[in-house]
């Protein structure tokens, strides 16, 4: 009896490991993604006074020397490419406090410009078609009367 309770519990262990089991938890087989949500980067957008205000430090501190400079510019979070970008278009003429503003207004002028012209084309091509009705009807006028007219003549 002793032998038949031992088989069938190997049968019984045997069978509960292929059909339906649970697994343990730290079992290496079930592999599921990490539920850690990854931060991105953002990009970093500087504002146009503060470009300014970074290559006023950096003239002064390459007037001192000594690594400053360096040291500046890691404690910024800054690379020294970025500053010779941001020299080259403060030399260029790109890099000014006022840019945004004089596209604006440049654009809202070009804009009260053009209806500007838009009514004036109206009221030329308003003007134009009462000429041309006013030709017809002199010509109508003189065809009645029997008056001749240059093309006539």
């Amino acid at each position: 009896m002793l032998a038949r309770d031992s088989i069938m519990t190997v049968e019984k262990q045997g069978s509960s490991e292929t059909e339906g089991s649970r697994r343990l938890t730290g079992d290496s087989d079930d592999k599921h993604p990490d539920p850690e949500v990854r931060v991105r980067a953002k990009r970093r957008y500087h504002t146009t006074a503060y470009k300014l205000k970074v290559l006023q430090k950096v003239s002064e501190l390459k007037v001192q020397g000594t690594g400053t400079l360096g040291a500046y510019l890691r404690g910024a979070g800054l690379y020294y490419s970025y500053v010779r970008q941001w020299q080259e278009q403060l030399d260029n003429g790109v890099l000014t406090t006022k840019r945004g503003k004089k596209e604006k207004d440049d654009r809202d002028a070009l804009k009260q410009e053009i209806s500007k012209l838009k009514r004036k084309l109206e009221h030329t091509e308003k003007k134009l078609k009462k000429t041309e009705l006013i030709v017809e009807l002199q010509k109508k006028i003189s065809e009645i009367m029997g008056i001749e007219t240059e093309k006539d003549i």
